[in-house]
């Protein structure tokens, strides 16, 4: 599966279970709208992430209602305004938990980041035992951001590829919010 330019809004999607995305049919391919716990998430077609408290009742809101709510809101927070922009950033702060996947979606998996300044001399590669291709994924952005928060955040590392160990076709992965 080639992703490497794919939307912010892609790889979302493949960290969160489609129990949790929101308003499927009016939302743009490019963005994404769902909930996890008491939050309710917006990732916009650029990649910057906004959060707000879950209103009481949204379930009967519609999309313009929540629109505005979240236009007239003083407790949504947006991560790129308080200088939050990558994946793991917003996972931490919202506590997220992975799904494992079950014993039949496991294999080894390689995962390989790069520094996006020198993307042929900066490389990292490692690889998970018995996980799932979401595991990989999700353990691969906190690793990005563990080496960003390492250089002081002077350079920028992204998933370049993550394979099943033995197969040939990568998945690439173009991370930068």
């Amino acid at each position: 599966m080639e992703l490497f330019s794919a939307a912010p809004a892609d790889i979302w999607r493949l960290l969160i279970p489609s129990s949790h995305w929101l308003y499927r049919d009016e939302v743009p391919e490019d963005e994404l709208i769902f909930h996890y716990r008491d939050q309710i998430y917006f990732v916009n077609n650029d990649g910057s992430v906004i959060s707000l408290p879950k209103p009481a009742a949204f379930e009967l809101m519609d999309l313009g209602e929540l629109l505005d709510h979240l236009a007239t809101s003083d407790c949504s927070y947006d991560y790129d305004d308080s200088g939050e922009f990558d994946y793991a950033s917003v996972l931490l702060r919202m506590g997220y938990l992975v799904p494992t996947g079950s014993r039949r979606e496991r294999a080894d998996h390689l995962v390989e980041i790069v520094n996006t300044l020198a993307p042929e001399k900066m490389v990292t590669r490692y690889e998970l035992p018995g996980v799932c291709f979401t595991f990989a994924l999700y353990h691969g952005l906190l690793r990005c951001h563990e080496l960003n928060r390492k250089c002081d955040w002077e350079f920028e590392h992204e998933i370049k590829s993550i394979k099943r160990a033995g197969q040939y076709e990568a998945k690439h992965f173009h991370l930068h919010s």
